[in-house]
């Protein structure tokens, strides 16, 4: 006995599969393209950088509090982590996009001990990035800074800022002419 063809078949082709396959990697490429273009991806990459590097000045003042308790004032960076002295396996590593020095420790910084961290804004940065590096740093702890800056900027001095006698400061500050730090100063 022979069934009848009602006209109805079950499933899909394997063209009309390739058809709908190649539709939506087009619809996929063209929302991804957008997608890019929305995010502001060196921002996040900037944000990035200075949240390592906030880290590394809450570690070197860590460091900081615990080689002067047990040893006195260290006279430079490299104390933390000597042989005889070790409060830091290692010094932290300098993030070159912002700074081709990295860390060093500033004895005369003019505020609460004159005992900071300090960090010069160079490496490859531009002006503007520099200047961004600086917004986003005190945008960190002050929210009316605007992280859309142009490159004439200006942060002010290095005593420009209050200081807090029981707890670390830090900022950036500076100006395209003369450069951008930033410093982690000790109570």
């Amino acid at each position: 006995m022979t069934q009848n063809y009602t006209g109805m078949r079950k499933g899909i082709s394997l063209v009309e599969m390739m058809i709908a396959i190649i539709l939506f990697a087009a619809l996929a490429t063209i929302g991804l393209k957008y997608t890019k273009n929305y995010i502001n991806t060196d921002l996040q990459a900037m944000k990035a950088r200075v949240a390592a590097a906030m880290e590394q000045g809450t570690q070197l003042t860590q460091a900081y509090k615990l080689y002067t308790t047990q040893y006195g004032a260290p006279a430079t960076i490299y104390d933390l982590n000597a042989t005889l002295t070790p409060v830091l396996t290692a010094i932290p590593a300098t993030i070159t996009e912002m700074s081709l020095l990295g860390w060093d420790l500033n004895t005369t910084t003019g505020v609460g001990s004159g005992y900071g961290f300090h960090m010069k804004l160079d490496g490859n940065t531009t002006s503007i990035q520099a200047t961004q590096y600086c917004a986003i740093w005190n945008r960190e702890f002050n929210s009316s800074v605007e992280l859309n800056v142009s490159g004439t900027e200006d942060y002010g001095t290095i005593t420009a800022p209050t200081h807090v006698a029981s707890t670390a400061v830090s900022y950036c500050y500076g100006n395209p002419t003369d450069g951008y730090d930033i410093l982690v100063v000790m109570p």
